[in-house]
């Protein structure tokens, strides 16, 4: 029966805290041989898009910033774009708390250029990602945005909170003060756990054919939506505690040894 994997990038496939920005090669041994046995490799993420270390391998989909932007075989299946009128609502509020931000989607980036634009610079120095593309700092109006998600980044825990409190409650948002203080925010729509289930029913795949890798707390809810949820063992505690399975870390083929142990590959 065909099968399908689902994948998280940071602390999964790749860390860059660790200097690991490229996947070890049993995990790229392990994603493609899965596809060999006629099996499905699905990238889900925050990212917007894939980064350089993981362009080589050919994903049969991908599941973009937490679930609000999903494709299959290049085709798109579902968007959750922010219209014009939340996009100008949204500047003009994070520029009440000081914050800066990162419009994204897979079709592009609208970076805020303002005078405190190092947050922005040390969040993608953070994740291992290239300095923004000289297009996202060119000038752009609210109608211009195609974004699915919006990562607003703040000097302090009190000025993140605080905006926070400001949100509508049935928007998805995901905030984090480890490493540096910033919220990811999306329309209400497909999370990244329903995104998984979501596209799994869409391909006709039986639940007990779904797997998962994650490390993160944003991927507690794929974890539980799948059959199989394997935390890596370097995951948060958080994630330990709701997984079905925990394999070896990042750093020591855990995706490998997982789909080993479990006759995926």
């Amino acid at each position: 029966m065909t099968k399908i994997v689902f994948f998280d990038i940071d602390g999964t496939m790749i860390d860059v805290f660790s200097g690991l920005d490229f996947p070890l090669p049993s995990t790229v041994k392990a994603v493609k041989t899965l596809q060999e046995h006629g099996h499905y490799a699905v990238v889900a993420t925050a990212r917007s898009m894939m980064p350089e270390g993981l362009q080589e391998i050919p994903f049969n989909g991908h599941i973009f910033n937490n679930g609000t932007y999903i494709e299959f075989e290049d085709e798109l299946l579902y968007a959750g774009f922010f219209e014009e009128r939340h996009v100008a609502w949204l500047v003009d509020l994070f520029t009440q708390y000081a914050g800066e931000f990162i419009f994204t989607s897979p079709l592009g980036a609208w970076v805020s250029t303002g005078s405190k634009f190092f947050l922005v610079a040390r969040h993608q120095e953070l994740f291992g990602l290239s300095p923004a593309d000289p297009d996202a700092l060119l000038p752009w109006t609210p109608a211009d945005v195609r974004a699915t998600m919006v990562t607003a980044l703040f000097e302090n825990e009190k000025q993140m909170m605080d905006c926070k409190a400001e949100l509508p409650q049935d928007w998805v948002v995901n905030a984090y003060s480890h490493r540096n203080y910033r919220m990811d925010i999306h329309l209400p729509g497909f999370t990244k756990g329903e995104a998984v289930q979501f596209l799994a029913e869409r391909l006709g795949i039986a639940f007990e054919d779904t797997y998962a890798f994650g490390d993160g707390i944003n991927d507690l809810e794929m974890l539980t939506h799948v059959k199989h949820g394997i935390a890596m063992g370097n995951a948060s505690e958080e994630l330990l505690r709701v997984a079905s399975d925990v394999t070896d870390d990042v750093l020591n083929d855990g995706i490998y040894n997982a789909l080993k142990k479990y006759g995926v590959i």
